[in-house]
Parts: C-alpha cells; sequence; structure tokens
C-alpha cells in the first residue's frame, strides 16, 4: 500500500496543490487527472522524493519516504517520464538496455525471447533495438520505454502521460496489457480510456480529491 498523507506542493510562492491524501492498496491502478500546471508530474516526482518543494508524508506500507529509504523505495519503482529526449543515448539498444545493467536490476535481464514478445505486444517492430534514436517515432519510444518497465517487473509503475504520443489503436493496446499486471500503476494522464480503465481517480482539478471507481 501507499499512503499520501497531506501532501503540497508550493513553487515560487504558489500554491499548486495542498491537503491531498490517499491509501493506494498494492495492484491498485489509479489514475491522476488535471488541466496543464495542476501538478501530475510533480505528484509523480514527489512519490519518488524528487519534489524538494512538496510537504506532507508519504509511505510504501510502513516505510516512510525520507531520504535514508528513497533508495530502496526507488528499487522498486520503475518511472517512465513525460519528457523522451534522453539525447544521452545513441542508439535505442543502449537506451532499453541500460536499467538490467544496473546493479539491482541484473538478475531482471530479460532473454531474446522475453524482449521478442514484449516488443510484439506493444505493436514494435523486431528490429527496432538495432536503431539509431533519430530513427524511431516518439510514439515508438514511448513504447519502447513502456515495455522496459514492464520487464523491469517492479511493483510500483509511475507512468508520466504514458499514451500521449500514441495513436488510437497502440493507446488501446497498452492501455489494456498495462492494467492486466499485478503491479501497483499510477499514471498522470489526460487520456479518458486510460482514466476509464483504473480503480482510481486522483483529480487534482478538484482539491486532489480521490475517488473510488
Amino acid at each position: 500500500m501507499i499512503r499520501l498523507e497531506n501532501i503540497g506542493l508550493h513553487f515560487d510562492g504558489k500554491q499548486i496543490f495542498d491537503g491531498l491524501s490517499a491509501r493506494i492498496p498494492a495492484g491498485a491502478k489509479v489514475a491522476v487527472k488535471g488541466e496543464s500546471g495542476s501538478g501530475k508530474s510533480s505528484l509523480l516526482r514527489i512519490l519518488l522524493g524528487f519534489e524538494p518543494s512538496a510537504n506532507g508524508k508519504v509511505y510504501y506500507d510502513d516505510t516512510p519516504l525520507i531520504p535514508a529509504t528513497a533508495g530502496l523505495i526507488r528499487s522498486r519503482t520503475a518511472y517512465v517520464p513525460q519528457d523522451l529526449g534522453f539525447t544521452v543515448f545513441r542508439t535505442t539498444r543502449e537506451l532499453f538496455y541500460t536499467p538490467f545493467r544496473f546493479k539491482t536490476n541484473r538478475r531482471l535481464m530479460p532473454d531474446k525471447e522475453k524482449v521478442a514478445e514484449i516488443l510484439e505486444q506493444f505493436a514494435l517492430p523486431a528490429d527496432i533495438l538495432e536503431r539509431g534514436i533519430k530513427a524511431i517515432s516518439g510514439g515508438q519510444k514511448q513504447r519502447l520505454l513502456l515495455a522496459q518497465a514492464v520487464l523491469l517487473e517492479k511493483p510500483v509503475l509511475l507512468l508520466d502521460e504514458p499514451t500521449s504520443a500514441l495513436d488510437e489503436a497502440n493507446r488501446v493496446r497498452v492501455a489494456e496489457y498495462i492494467m492486466q499486471l499485478p503491479a501497483t500503476v499510477i499514471a498522470a494522464t489526460h487520456d479518458d480510456r486510460w482514466i476509464r480503465l483504473s480503480d482510481m481517480l486522483i483529480d487534482l482539478d478538484e482539491q486532489g480529491k480521490t475517488l473510488a471507481k
């Protein structure tokens, strides 16, 4: 379970949201809704301990998210950001496999069959890992990162606008696949389909009102 207790975010003296509390059961699928500037992306960063201007408390089960525990909590979380620039990587293979080379993830290195299966599931070309970063589209890059996150097999997935670069067919494909995973999934999204498929909704336009669906 993830618990948010009286979370608030202020930036340059402006209150973005305040008093946000929620209890997210293990395995729940949560959509975070709100207009641009409402703090959706920042809420995901708060859940990772990356947002210094936030107040309140976050717990993963009974473990508080504090500097001393942040590394452990992040090791159990897969995060797909909205910014898909990644200019540091030259090839899609480098982009895709880098997280699996980290010490905490080495045991999760997928074999060729598992990679081929997830690429097919997300309608990605079989040879996409042989291409340069600039040779793939934004939608392909987004699906590749979502496939990577799935293969990392973390108990928590934090996804920032996970279908923003996808066409309708791939939005359906990706949403339906991710919703059947056992992981807790928290997604900042404008996608009506994703919101409908979710178990819970955190509406930042309504002062962080949390609704079980």
